[in-house]
């Protein structure tokens, strides 16, 4: 399709539309016996201006389009007066492409670049599993903490002991994360500014992956002093299931975590996709009407969501814990700079976001992991 009869038609689009505006508001007077009002007046006014644009737009269009033809006629002209006079034409297509260094040694295959492919990346879900995250911290991030007490039976007359309210408080220490990436000039001139928004993409994609990472693991990310997930201290007192876990076994994890009086309603399962695969194809039990362990997004009647960060290496976990015990907040503001100066000896441009971040685990006990067995050999 030619080009100019797009342009032309988008034009023509938009400039109906806001013909259409003013006859609307041309009807609305109309009927209720009125002059416009202030916001009318200003809104058809801004009609007439956007449209008198659109008018010189389609005459610049318009007048391109001839000039188009008549370069094509003017072509032909020459041709047939080169041909009655004799003389030679030489005809040269031209078209854009990237050459590749050889093609089997001649060069000439061209190269048709594509859309940019985006990493693969699982979906985040600390907003999913309802984990608090407030932003703009300062000073101390402190949680006051006192245990509960106990009335005590007394005969008529006695005197009551005494009762002490233990009081502590839980402090979150914020540790830096951070990514730099630094760019050539040539590069950026290369791909007219894409690698630019490319990184401008990944690198706070890059901070939130591992924020998932150390939320989740089962081990401390490197580097990391007090930005440790609630699976860390769990896997010390942790649970062990079959290598396909039952439903028996999954509820005495639920149990186990309930008993301990957290009111369990904001626990949640956090998985694998490969473990919630298996789960949502294995019976609940063996008799009667088949019905999964997993079923429309739940276990136990708690919701399940999946991580990869919940398996070390060829290790499945599963997870329950309530998240609302394991916050996490981000100090300050966090901070992008594009230093086009530092590495100008390279001629780079450096690319660099900080940010710090705390969590604590506020409360141990509603959290709980079970590692998954590995299967038998098959041999055995």
């Amino acid at each position: 399709m030619n080009k100019n009869y797009i342009n032309t038609r988008e034009l023509l689009d938009r400039y109906q539309a806001n013909c259409d505006r003013i006859g609307q508001i041309a009807d609305l007077c109309e009927k209720e016996k009125r002059e416009r009002t202030e916001t009318e007046t200003s809104e058809y006014n801004a009609l007439l201006r956007e449209n008198q644009v659109l008018e010189m737009r389609m005459r610049a269009v318009a007048t391109q389009a001839a000039l188009d033809d008549r370069s094509r006629i003017d072509a032909d002209k020459v041709i047939r007066e080169n041909v009655a006079a004799g003389r030679q034409t030489e005809i040269r297509l031209v078209r854009d492409m990237v050459m590749v260094s050889d093609a089997a040694a001649g060069g000439i295959i061209p190269i048709q670049i594509q859309d940019v492919l985006k990493p693969l990346e699982e979906g985040l879900i600390l907003h999913k599993v309802g984990l608090s995250m407030p932003t703009g911290l300062a000073g101390e991030y402190v949680w006051p903490v006192y245990e509960a007490v106990e009335a005590s039976i007394v005969g008529e007359g006695v005197a009551l002991t005494d009762a002490t309210i233990e009081l502590s408080k839980l402090t979150a220490s914020p540790e830096r994360i951070g990514i730099a990436i630094p760019v050539s000039r040539e590069t950026i001139n290369q791909t007219s500014g894409l690698i630019e928004t490319i990184v401008r993409e990944l690198m706070p994609a890059a901070v939130a992956r591992l924020i998932n990472k150390i939320l989740f693991s089962t081990t401390k990310v490197s580097g990391a002093t007090n930005l440790v997930g609630p699976f860390v201290a769990a896997l010390t007192t942790k649970k062990t299931l079959s290598p396909v876990p039952t439903f028996k076994e999954l509820n005495a994890m639920k149990a186990a975590v309930l008993e301990t009086g957290i009111d369990g309603e904001h626990l949640c399962w956090t998985m694998t996709k490969s473990m919630q695969a298996i789960l949502e194809g294995e019976p609940v039990n063996a008799s009667g009407v088949f019905k999964p362990v997993i079923e429309n997004g739940m276990m136990c009647g708690l919701p399940v969501f999946t991580t990869n960060c919940m398996r070390n290496g060829t290790t499945e976990y599963i997870g329950l814990g309530d998240w609302r015990y394991q916050p996490m907040g981000l100090f300050g503001q966090m901070s992008f700079i594009v230093d086009p100066y530092s590495q100008a000896r390279k001629n780079a441009v450096d690319f660099v976001l900080n940010a710090d971040y705390g969590t604590k685990t506020l409360r141990p006990e509603a959290f709980m992991i079970g590692e998954v067995s590995a299967a038998p050999d098959s041999d055995e």
